[in-house]
């Protein structure tokens, strides 16, 4: 990924952040190797100390390369203005791209790019449009946000762990990861409405608590008992409806003191049937479940930056949320709103 920023004093700025991954492990309907790149450009406006604005699309398009290549193209705009009174603010948000992978940060590409899944094994992007009006009061000790919204989403990724058999049919309607054994499918779209609510506070030491309430409608899969003994993956993505819930989310973040170490741990609940997140459009939402993330610098550059970062990370300790389903073909798909994984590697900036 690469990003540019043009400070424009007191106007505001311009930026841009161009994001590329290359997956050729990854295959859909018989196509392998999945190429995706994003590229976001916004503009932030100041009038005075009392108004605030901003405005952008992101470019994004996914392509399957094989015999017969499919690509998708799409432009999601986004938009909000504000209003502030001292340490109070008042906002209006609109936007058509899902955040991207939950607690990534802004250095990370993934933050930058769409979620991707097949619908009979053609390619598609999870997009929507989010409507939102909210209300945030924040110091240099403490913050509070309420908001409420009216959502649509359109190609909701739903995440398994497969496990297919021999012939079977169910891998080429889906995006597939033989690698680590993900597939993304597209769930059926869907509207809902709620709230939001955030408090964060400065701890001691620099450390950061943050709760978050949320409610709305999320993708909910049947039950096994419920379905046909000799179920397919079509009759089991049918079950998916959405239904009203609620999610709850503790989070706690610092920075060890001697080694720089940044710390992030999380826990997220929502019910174990929802396949989907509630209020998917959420800014700096907690990934589900248990996590753990550490950022450790291990180099720093000559003017004191650091350019290489140890990285660590565990999603969905304990493995909470599974939903698993035995499928006509001898399959089983192990579905999850977000699968036990552990991530490691290196960060460089330059």
């Amino acid at each position: 990924m690469l990003g540019f920023r043009q400070d424009l004093g007191f106007a505001g700025s311009v930026q841009s952040v161009a994001a590329v991954a290359v997956h050729p492990e990854v295959s859909a309907g018989g196509s392998e190797g999945l190429d995706e790149a994003a590229v976001r450009s916004w503009e932030t406006i100041h009038l005075g100390d009392e108004f605030e604005g901003e405005a952008g699309s992101s470019q994004v398009l996914a392509r399957l390369s094989s015999i017969s290549p499919q690509t998708v193209v799409a432009v999601l705009p986004f938009a909000s203005v504000g209003w502030r009174d001292g340490n109070s603010a008042v906002r209006y948000r609109m936007t058509t791209l899902l955040p991207g992978a939950p607690d990534a940060g802004d250095t990370e590409a993934r933050s930058w790019l769409p979620g991707l899944s097949a619908r009979d094994g053609s390619l598609v992007i999870e997009h929507g449009l989010h409507q939102e009006l909210g209300w945030e009061r924040r110091t240099n000790l403490s913050g509070v946000a309420v908001a409420v919204f009216a959502d649509r989403i359109d190609n909701p990724v739903l995440e398994a762990m497969s496990h297919f058999a021999a012939g079977n049919s169910t891998s080429s309607a889906v995006l597939l990861d033989p690698i680590s054994g993900l597939i993304h499918v597209a769930g059926p779209g869907f509207s809902t409405a709620g709230m939001e609510a955030a408090f964060g506070r400065r701890l001691p030491g620099g450390n950061h608590l943050q709760l978050s309430y949320a409610n709305g409608n999320a993708l909910v899969l049947s039950g096994a008992t419920e379905l046909p003994q000799s179920a397919s993956l079509a009759q089991v993505l049918a079950s998916a409806q959405p239904r009203r819930a609620q999610t709850y989310a503790l989070s706690l973040s610092g920075t060890l003191d001697g080694t720089k170490t940044r710390w992030r741990a999380s826990y997220r609940w929502q019910p174990d049937d929802t396949v989907t997140q509630v209020a998917p459009f959420a800014v700096d939402a907690s990934a589900p479940w248990l996590n753990l993330r550490l950022r450790q610098p291990i180099h720093l550059c000559r003017n004191g930056c650091r350019d290489i970062n140890a990285l660590f990370e565990v999603n969905n300790l304990l493995a909470q949320g599974y939903r698993p389903y035995f499928l006509s073909d001898g399959s089983l798909l192990i579905f999850a709103q977000d699968q036990r994984s552990i991530r490691a590697g290196l960060a460089f900036n330059f």
